[in-house]
Parts: C-alpha cells; structure tokens; sequence
C-alpha cells in the first residue's frame, strides 16, 4: 500500500476460516478458557452470539461481542466486535472471514465478495462468518479525517528529502493523531493486532467453538499468526496466504514491496508489448513501455494531473492508481487503458473517467458521494501501535531511500523518506516478534510465486519460524495463492478444510 510520506503495508483481501461445530451434550463444555486468560477475563468468556437480522441487508444474520477495550484492565471499558453470517447456511461449518488490511471491512467482505473466491465445494459446505477488527467498520472504527479532509491530504504534495519537508511531513503526522485521538477516542490507542487477536479467541468462545480454524491472507496473515502464538491450543486448521511477516519491520517491507511491484510493474509491460490492444510504447518492446510509463511519471511529478471534476491528482497519489491493479492479472487490461488515457491527456472525453483517479479511490475506499470508508484511518492507527517506537533520522532514510532506487528505480523513490509513525502521538504496542505457535495444529502457509504486496520469502521465513507449518506455493501473478480456477490449491486447502486431510508439505501448484 502506498502511503504518501509513508511506509507501504501489505494491503490484501484476507479470509478468516473458522470451523465450528455443535455445542456438545455431554457434561464437560465443548469450550474451553485457556490457561493464559485471567480470571477477570472469565465474564468476556461466557457469552454467546445473539444473532438478528442485518440492517438494510437482506439474506443475513448479524451479531456482536462484548471485549475489553485495554486487557490490561478488562473490568473498564468494553467495545463491541460485530459479525455477519449468511441466514440460510446458519447450520452449516462456521467460517470466520477477515478482508486484511489492516483496515478493510469483514463484513462487508462476506456479505458483498466472500463467494466469489472460494469453489464451489468450499462455499456449498461453511456458513462464512465476517467480522469486523477492532477500529476497523463498524467495531468501534477509528475516525480521523473527513471526506473533504482527506481529498485535500491526497492533493498535497510534500517533500520529505529536505530536512524542512521532514520536520514538516511529521508535524503533519502528528496531527494526524491528534485528530484521530480527538475524534475517536481510546481506540486509538488499542486497535493493535495482538489485541484484535484476543478479540479472536472470544469470538471463538461466543460460537461455541473449542478450537478457531481460521484462513489469512496478507495482513490476515499477520492477525491469524498472532492468534495462534497466543493461543497454540485453540488453533484448529489454519490457513495462511500471502503472508506479511509478523516480525518484519517497516523497512524490510517497503523494501520487499517495491521490489514486488516493481517485477510486476515489468511483467506488465512486457505483456502490454505483447498485446496488440496495448496502446503503451512500441509494439514487441517492453522497454520502450516502461520508458513511457517513467516519462509520464515524470511529468505528473512535474505538474499534477487536473481533472474536469476539479480533483487534482498529484504523483503521490498517481502510484495507488498504478499499483492498484497490479494486485491482480486481471487489472492488467484497467491500467493500460490508464496509461492510455493519461499519456493522452484523454480525461475530458465522455466516453471515459479519470482510470488513475478511480482506481486511487477505490484503494483509498472513496466512495462517489466523497465520503470515505475508515480502512485508511485504521490502517494508519493500527500500523502505529503494531511497529516499534525507534525514530528514524533523515540521515537514515537518506541511507535508506538510495537502497530503495537502486532496488526499485520506479517504486522505490516514491516509497523513500518515510517518516513512518515519527510524530504519531500514542506510544506502540509491545512489538509482535516471531511467531512459533508451539504445540499447534498444523498450520497451512501459502504463496504466489509473483506476488507485489506480500513477495513469498515472507511466506518461507513464517513457515520456518512456526513450530508446526506445511509450506505450499502457487506458480503465478497476483496476490493470494487460493483460487477457484486453480484445482491443485482448491484440492489442498479445501480437503484440510473440510476433511482434515494434510495436503504435502513443500507442495508446488502450477
């Protein structure tokens, strides 16, 4: 994900299964409180989910549960996690479902997209379950900026080489914070993934389940992980794709990412010299494509793309428009028609919208009223707590931003001199670190081969650190290796789903 004056985080559509089963008759409960969990967190552990009717939804059932806000003191304040299920499949395997992010909405996921990345089998056989991360939607979200607020932010442009421009791009920080702090109260200060994964084990409790099965993908990855060093016994059959690394720090992952991108970048372009309805460089020459694609950069560098409709789009913002629908093969038609149309300067004709425009907005969550989905605000708050407190110098990203170049000679400049979180006012959670899950079930991790947000040595390093993994990877483009269309993945993961059978560990997918 970029961020302007920001670290790029994995950004991702991230799916959470969580088999459940019936509440047993025998005497002894089928749910059980781990040993870790204090006695004042007893209360969080015996409820239920009430499940009613959705509000303006059709087909669905949704519910809440109660958490502490700090669970350093779980006899103060609560907040309320809410889910969602489909109506008619109430009685079938419950799967809990996460869209990532981190910022994105569970539910929204399951009711609007969930069945369009499972087979057929998977989907005829679970009851998807979507939920809503604390900060994040409709649990307690984060709110900071308003819509206005928030396109003025992304029209802004801000130097941070200069040690003027760093100084100011962390005040800008800084205020950021504040404003979030002053609109939306204490959760900014503990929307951290290890407390949303606490969240999770009584989300386990309220379905009545002994044991969370659960399937991440990129940042999902990162919040199912946490759960599982935290609860290794509650751990049923995990599912992992397209991991972000729970221990990488920020670095290390604008690092990995621009890299990622950039080898995408390239495989588009060589695809575009391909096509004979790519209208980017010259036919049959990829490198002509790609100086295209940099001498239009440059020249939003120079003077930001102005709209009919008044929006000014500078290159800060032009880079999600372009990485967008590098997440996937299928966006590669999406944006040579950008490219297309902004090389042309075609935006005034009717017959087409802004692409780059559109496709920053949708990455943003910008909705065509201007108003905005908080996965961005929640995104920043929880990046915040979850990174460690050190304060980088720009001497260091100086050091930093001619790695990046030399790395990533189209991505990396734009993703130098991050201030990260300098100037955040919350202090960070105490730091993940790596991931064991010791005595856990096994534990499934996936990846693409070519994949931008999440490159596959984050996959390999998590495989290795985990006490128990089995590592699969799918040869291909995009970003999340479980596809319908591809029967050596589906077959995998859906047989360990559904039939507790392990697929072999090292397995490759064509």
């Amino acid at each position: 994900m970029f961020k302007s004056s920001r670290t790029l985080a994995a950004l991702g559509a991230i799916i959470a299964l969580v088999a459940t089963g019936c509440a047993s008759d025998d005497a002894e409960p089928a749910v059980s409180i781990p040993d870790s969990v204090s006695d004042e967190m007893a209360t969080f552990y015996d409820q239920t989910v009430a499940w009613d009717d959705c509000d303006g939804v059709d087909d669905f059932e949704c519910g809440t549960v109660d958490v502490p806000l700090d669970y350093a003191h779980p006899e103060a304040e609560t907040i309320q996690i809410h889910l969602t299920r489909a109506a008619d499949n109430a009685d079938r395997q419950p799967v809990l479902f996460n869209p990532g992010g981190p910022g994105a909405s569970g539910i929204s996921f399951v009711q609007d997209q969930v069945d369009l990345m499972l087979s057929d089998r998977l989907a005829e056989n679970i009851s998807a379950i979507g939920f809503d991360p604390r900060g994040v939607g409709a649990s307690e979200p984060v709110v900071c900026l308003t819509g206005e607020e928030f396109d003025e932010s992304r029209e802004t442009s801000h130097d941070s080489s200069t040690s003027e421009g760093w100084e100011a791009s962390i005040e800008l920080t800084r205020e950021l914070g504040e404003n979030c702090l002053e609109r939306s109260g204490d959760i900014v200060k503990f929307a951290d993934t290890v407390s949303a994964a606490k969240d999770m084990d009584i989300i386990r409790a309220a379905l009545e389940l002994p044991k969370l099965d659960y399937f991440g993908i990129s940042y999902g990855t990162k919040l199912g992980a946490t759960y599982a060093e935290q609860f290794p016994e509650q751990v049923g059959k995990f599912v992992l794709d397209s991991v972000l690394a729970p221990s990488a720090q920020t670095f290390e992952v604008t690092k990995a990412q621009s890299a990622g991108f950039e080898q995408s970048l390239h495989e588009w372009a060589q695809w575009c010299a391909d096509n004979s309805e790519c209208n980017v460089g010259q036919p049959g020459d990829a490198e002509s494509v790609l100086t295209a694609v940099k001498d239009f950069i440059a020249q939003v560098e120079e003077q930001p793309l102005q709209y009919p409709n008044g929006r000014i789009q500078p290159a800060s913002d032009l880079f999600f428009g372009i990485v967008t629908p590098l997440y996937s093969r299928e966006g590669w038609d999406m944006l040579a028609m950008a490219f297309e149309q902004g090389i042309e300067n075609d935006f005034a004709n009717s017959d087409y919208q802004p692409l780059f425009l559109f496709l920053a907005d949708a990455y943003h969550g910008r909705e065509p009223n201007g108003e905005y989905s908080n996965n961005m605000d929640a995104f920043n708050a929880i990046n915040c707590l979850d990174y460690t407190a050190t304060e980088k110098t720009l001497e260091q990203a100086s050091v930093e931003a001619e790695e990046l170049a030399e790395n990533a000679p189209i991505f990396g400049p734009v993703m130098s001199y991050s201030t990260g979180c300098n100037g955040w006012p919350v202090e960070p959670a105490e730091p993940i670190g790596s991931i064991v899950a010791e005595g856990s079930d096994p534990i499934i991790v996936a990846s693409l081969t070519s994949d931008p947000a999440t490159p596959i040595h984050f996959s390999r390093q998590l495989a290795e650190e985990l006490d128990n993994s089995i590592h699969i990877t799918v040869e291909g483009e995009g970003h999340g290796a479980y596809s319908p269309d591809n029967d050596c993945i589906v077959e995998a993961i859906d047989n360990y789903i559904l039939d507790d059978e392990l697929p072999e560990d090292g397995l490759v997918c064509q």
